[in-house]
């Protein structure tokens, strides 16, 4: 099983989260840097953590085949409610779920580091299970250094504040919410951060092997402005493409 705070604080951000931002454009941009990453056509993709579906659907569109699996229910079915029946979608633990299909890609976005080493280990053993022999998947990992640099950072976002907080010793980022009416009722979400190396040699031990790296963005708090494609040591994450 997953974490205990895994749920509830994916539950509470969807539900202090405006789902009346377009943000179709934003997925349609992620979409196109999925199908540039993976570098070649492909038919079947799994998408474990799914969150509301937004991704999946926009690739469904274009006539991908999606899977995804995702653990709260309100996500699924708010999910299940947009996808026009285009995307299968299934609700459970992608440590504990089975799937008997295999796919050209398996992606994971923003969300891998629950839980220990020995439990990303575990996962990445089931993601290269889930992979067709040919195939490859797409992993965000939280870049360390930032999260250094913005620990006691607050935030508010639309019905909820937010602090991000470093712990050095577990190389964790802290990522807390509180509904701004409920501030002694947070929610926190705890994912582990990882060097290049340190992901390189985690892969390795899961018979994969990082043969891409795609350094994304970092929030200019200063100016408040988002910088889209920054250097890999500055970026609050990076993507890595692995194979078998």
């Amino acid at each position: 099983m997953t974490q205990p705070w895994v749920e509830p604080f994916y539950r509470k951000q969807f539900e202090w989260m405006n789902h009346n931002v377009d943000m179709k454009e934003a997925y349609n941009e992620l979409a196109r840097d999925v199908k540039e990453q993976v570098g070649k056509p492909f038919s079947e993709m799994l998408d474990i953590g799914a969150g509301r579906g937004d991704l999946a659907k926009t690739l469904a569109e274009s006539g991908v085949k999606m899977t995804t699996l995702e653990l709260v229910p309100e996500m699924v079915q708010f999910a299940k409610d947009r996808s026009n029946g285009l995307v299968t979608s299934h609700c459970g633990d992608f440590y504990t779920f089975e799937l008997k299909e295999i796919f050209d890609v398996v992606g994971y976005f923003d969300g891998f580091g629950i839980g220990t080493d020995e439990d990303q280990l575990r996962l990445l053993l089931r993601i290269r299970k889930w992979m067709k022999e040919d195939g490859c998947a797409l992993v965000d990992i939280y870049q360390p250094r930032y999260w250094q640099q913005v620990d006691g950072r607050e935030m508010t976002v639309h019905d909820a504040n937010r602090v991000y907080r470093y712990d050095k010793e577990g190389q964790r980022m802290l990522d807390s919410w509180w509904h701004r009416d409920h501030p002694d009722d947070p929610v926190t979400q705890s994912l582990r951060c990882y060097s290049l190396e340190e992901i390189s040699d985690l892969c390795k031990q899961a018979g994969l092997k990082v043969v891409g790296i795609f350094p994304g963005g970092a929030m200019d708090f200063e100016e408040w402005r988002y910088h889209e494609c920054v250097p890999l040591h500055e970026c609050l994450s990076y993507r890595v493409k692995v194979e078998k």
